[in-house]
């Protein structure tokens, strides 16, 4: 069984550093993913201009799935970047990137997943499913942006 990997990317009308604090800001997201039941941050390390870098431990359910996880955060405005990587879970391997570059229009956004569930009827369903996945996410990410930053 091999990973599955989701890639996306926007033009946004907002500012880079903007954008990648609000996706660094994770204690936020039960609150606009969809699928996202509970999230907090196990350790956090002050970055420079407003990164932080640590652990995060996430709940998510769908229809009768429910899985716990914990994963390393880096989130680096300055840079444009957040990192996430697998600490441990129901998967063999989760690796997460965001971009963020300044364009004409506002910011380019590049948004990158790859992931192998443990359980391979969830990763044969979840993998059927990327394209509505990555759809999902951009979706509820960009909602999120129009709400902060209008």
């Amino acid at each position: 069984m091999s990973r599955t990997t989701i890639q996306a990317e926007r033009i946004l009308p907002y500012r880079p550093d903007d954008l990648c604090r609000m996706v660094g800001d994770v204690r936020a997201y039960p609150q606009f993913i969809p699928w996202l039941q509970s999230l907090r941050v196990r350790s956090e390390e002050p970055r420079e201009q407003g990164g932080w870098e640590g652990v995060a431990e996430a709940v998510v359910g769908w229809k009768a799935i429910r899985e716990r996880f914990a994963t390393k955060v880096r989130c680096e405005p300055a840079k444009g970047e957040v990192d996430v990587a697998l600490v441990s879970g129901p998967f063999h391997a989760l690796d997460n990137r965001w971009r963020f570059a300044a364009h004409e229009r506002g910011a380019q956004v590049k948004f990158w997943i790859s992931y192998q569930f443990k359980n391979p009827l969830l990763q044969a369903a979840v993998a059927a499913n990327r394209d509505n996945v990555a759809a999902r996410i951009m979706g509820a990410f960009e909602r999120e942006a129009k709400r902060r930053f209008g």
